[in-house]
């Protein structure tokens, strides 16, 4: 009958594993900061609006060329602006602006008549051109690099493009690049950013699966020295991320950046809740028991243990939910999932698998000749021996963490996730340095009193606002209703570059106005003035500081504005994809210690419901705090920032930590239930649970240092600290837990 039992549990895996691989393999990769945006946000809401008003502030792709016989040069010129014509032709693109097609406009009392920016055609005038292009201060790194050895050709896409349509259009300008050749060529831009980091997360899901694997079965080798003690272990865990990939398909939900450490972590938690079972089965058969008996011992004993595991590390990963990001609710609520499924597999496939297979060899050596006794037995000693020590090496060890954690920062750049060393981000650096960078910006001006923003008083405080923005905000390229007043006052003024500014009076201005009706540029206005004329536009851009820096700039630029602006006249609302993201960061930066905090509170109260024992649900927090405090102390003197990456690093952690105490105490509390004393339980769970949870955090630590080998910033951050905090807490349970409960003990 149990036989039959588990036969029928084992075909029923097998046929879920079945559906679930069928549901993950149709799994779609998808890439959108976008999606990182906080929900239920007000600025977010404004954005939205904002740009339903004029446009999207970063669907384009910056494209410079550069020639080795300079830029002023007709072959070249002629070539370029052919490919211009050829990036026009692209479907998904809405405008293509290069210098080889730009007319400055010139109005005299004969009307307005349009002299081009570059004379393609005309080779004697190119060196007159280059000459006044030098001293055009509007045409300075926007259009050409600051020492005009290149020049940018801007080509505008579809608004709120999407991923297929991106991905031609990308394949589309990467045709046309190879089939031109350029000397030199450096091109940036959304749709760029998100192909190269969907490819990236595709090869590095396959990457860490493998090289976890390879360390996982080198541990298990080494631990059972068996085919048998690898392979048990991994079908249950396999059986696991298929579920959940599976799962992820059918509630419509594609893999993403944080969702494509899903699988790695869920293989190496997962693996947890097999090894403590094996290894205690093992225990019980080499304790003499038959088979079916030691099974049963087991599933009773650790199987509660592993249940109660299994659901902290969920409730860790649960708390995610706080944090109104989408895929950091998702990667929280799947990743939560995952760890359930896999305690459930594990509960059904190993009972089931180990009733039908024979016993492994390794359960006929004798306790005596483990090397694990021998040194876990060293090291209860040593811990016993050295009681006072221990604890002021980690007083110590807490005061220059707490020091530490001081030094933290919350930071983060657009693309600090690629190393220096990638094409992207060499080109992120060119447009940095000879042009005006390409980290969107965007500030509406709006006035009071809800009259036209075209009013002389409106746009010379406006001008001061643009003057400031240059200047001591550094940022450029910026087009603006007053950047349109001063090229409409050049215009009339020969093209001279001197005019490039605003009217010295009002009658001037008035009359500047009146050629601007005339000239019926509405369509050039509406991406900048709303059609009540009542809101402005600013947008530009600037390089990637950082969001610390833009932060201290937006609070300067704010004193400025107080100060120097006249309030009865106009306001101001930042706004952007880039600002959303540094508020995305700080907010989550923010909720780490919110989601930390509720982590700890639902867990302990679970470990206190567990052991009723308030006790023990304090004795349980305080050997996972240590390591917590030690990395973050590590990661303030390493200069390591806090970011929408690493915030959810010790929440991770914490949640996996914690449940190598949980099997301690839960051990401990078993051994103390047999009447034994309190000496010799602390020994007997020392040396029993001791070897579980070091395989296990070396398992966990082997997991997570794969992720060291991504090419993201924020994995490998995440990999190594995840690691650190692993080890260090397995190092804290085996040091500081027994005098704890030694102490705690001995003082009732």
């Amino acid at each position: 009958m149990q036989k039959r039992s588990s036969i029928l549990i084992i075909i029923a895996l097998v046929i879920f594993t079945g559906l679930a691989s069928f549901s993950a393999s149709q799994l779609e990769f998808d890439y959108d900061f976008e999606n990182f945006f906080p929900q239920n946000d007000p600025d977010l809401d404004y954005f939205l609006a904002y740009r339903e008003t004029f446009e999207n502030d970063n669907d384009y792709v910056l494209i410079s060329i550069g020639n080795k016989q300079g830029i002023f040069n007709a072959t070249f010129l002629e070539k370029a602006n052919q490919f211009a014509n050829d990036l026009a032709e692209l479907n998904h693109v809405k405008e293509v602006l290069s210098p080889t097609k730009i007319k400055t406009p010139v109005i005299n009392s004969f009307g307005a008549i349009e002299i081009p920016l570059l004379h393609i055609n005309n080779t004697s005038k190119l060196k007159t051109d280059s000459i006044r292009l030098s001293k055009s201060e509007e045409f300075s790194k926007t259009l050409f690099s600051s020492d005009l050895n290149s020049m940018c050709i801007i080509v505008n896409n579809t608004q709120i493009i999407s991923k297929k349509a991106s991905d031609e259009l990308l394949t589309d300008i990467q045709n046309l690049i190879h089939q031109y050749k350029f000397e030199e060529l450096h091109y940036a831009g959304k749709i760029r950013g998100q192909k190269t980091y969907l490819t990236k997360m595709k090869f590095e899901l396959v990457l860490f699966l493998s090289i976890s694997l390879f360390l996982i079965i080198a541990f298990l080798l080494i631990s059972f020295r068996s085919a048998y003690g690898v392979i048990v272990p991994l079908i249950t865990v396999f059986i696991a991320i298929i579920g959940v990939l599976g799962i992820m398909q059918v509630t419509g939900k594609s893999l993403d950046v944080m969702s494509t450490l899903l699988p790695t972590i869920l293989f190496v938690v997962g693996m947890s809740d097999a090894i403590h079972i094996l290894n205690r089965y093992i225990e019980e058969l080499r304790s003499g028991k038959e088979k079916i008996e030691a099974i049963k011992t087991t599933f009773k004993e650790v199987g509660l243990a592993t249940l109660f595991t299994s659901i902290t590390t969920a409730v860790g990963f649960i708390t995610l939910i706080s944090v109104p990001i989408g895929p950091m609710q998702d990667f929280g609520i799947y990743s939560a999932t995952g760890v359930i499924l896999a305690f459930v597999i594990a509960i059904l496939f190993l009972p089931a698998t180990l009733s039908l297979l024979k016993k492994p060899k390794i359960a006929t050596t004798k306790p005596k000749q483990l090397f694990w006794n021998k040194v876990l037995s060293k090291s209860f000693v040593f811990v016993l021996k050295n009681q006072g020590k221990i604890i002021v090496g980690y007083v110590i060890i807490m005061i220059v963490s707490v020091i530490g954690i001081f030094q933290l920062q919350v930071d983060y750049k657009l693309l600090e996730d690629l190393s220096e060393d990638d094409p992207l981000q060499q080109d992120f650096r060119f447009f940095e340095n000879n042009y005006s960078g390409i980290r969107p910006f965007e500030m509406a001006i709006y006035t009071k009193d809800s009259s036209d923003i075209f009013n002389y008083k409106t746009i010379k405080e406006m001008d001061k606002v643009e003057t400031y923005l240059y200047n001591q905000y550094e940022a450029g390229f910026i087009l603006s209703p007053v950047s349109i007043i001063k090229s409409l006052n050049k215009a009339t003024h020969g093209g001279s570059s001197s005019y490039y500014k605003i009217p010295a009076n009002e009658v001037k201005f008035k009359k500047l106005i009146k050629k601007l009706k005339r000239l019926n540029v509405e369509n050039k206005l509406k991406s900048l003035v709303n059609k009540e004329k009542t809101v402005g536009r600013f947008t530009g851009k600037m390089d990637d500081i950082g969001s610390k820096a833009v932060k201290e700039k937006n609070s300067a630029f704010e004193q400025f504005f107080q100060k120097e602006i006249d309030q009865n006249l106009i306001g101001y609302k930042m706004t952007g994809t880039a600002l959303l993201v540094d508020k995305n960061n700080e907010f989550l930066a923010t909720n780490m210690i919110i989601g930390l905090a509720i982590a700890f509170l639902l867990i302990a109260l679970l470990i206190g419901i567990i052991f009723r024992s308030l006790k023990m649900a304090l004795l349980s927090i305080v050997p996972n705090v240590v390591p917590l405090a030690f990395i973050g102390g590590i990661m303030g003197f390493l200069g390591t920032n806090i970011n929408m990456s690493t915030s959810i690093i010790f929440t991770i952690a914490f949640g996996i930590a914690v449940d190598d105490t949980i099997h301690f105490l839960s051990k401990f509390k078993i051994e103390k239930g047999k009447g034994k004393s309190l000496i010799y339980s602390l020994k007997r769970t020392y040396l029993s649970t001791g070897k579980a949870i070091v395989l296990t955090t070396l398992i966990l630590c082997g997991g997570f240092i794969s992720l060291i080998f991504s090419d993201f910033k924020s994995t490998f951050l995440i990999g190594t600290y995840v690691g650190l905090i692993l080890f260090a807490a397995v190092i804290t349970d085996l040091l500081l837990l027994p005098i704890l409960l030694l102490k705690i003990k001995t003082k009732k």
